[in-house]
């Protein structure tokens, strides 16, 4: 299992790299521009059965989001933190 973390928006194409790589089993983490992607309401169809996602509230919200807008849970640093210390590898 592996810790992916996303940082770019959309937009970008080293983001669709970083989700594609994703297996099922794996966690996918928007931080920064990232959490754009926790908007989208395909996001899901971007990834593998069996991928979980979160995006980090502190990003999401400083970028004039609402928590209700999000399509993925939201996690706190400290639930970033644990995502750290229970995967195997990270990928960023």
């Amino acid at each position: 299992m592996a810790l992916i973390i996303v940082k770019k928006s959309p937009a970008d194409k080293l983001s669709e790299f970083l989700l594609k790589l994703a297996l099922p089993q794996d966690k996918v983490i928007f931080i920064q521009d990232g959490v754009i992607f926790a908007i989208e309401k395909n996001l899901k169809g971007l990834v593998k059965e069996g991928v979980e996602l979160f995006a980090l509230k502190e990003d999401f919200i400083a970028r004039g989001f609402e928590e209700s807008e999000s399509q993925i849970p939201l996690i706190d640093y400290e639930g970033w933190a644990d995502l750290i210390e229970r995967d195997e590898k990270i990928i960023s």
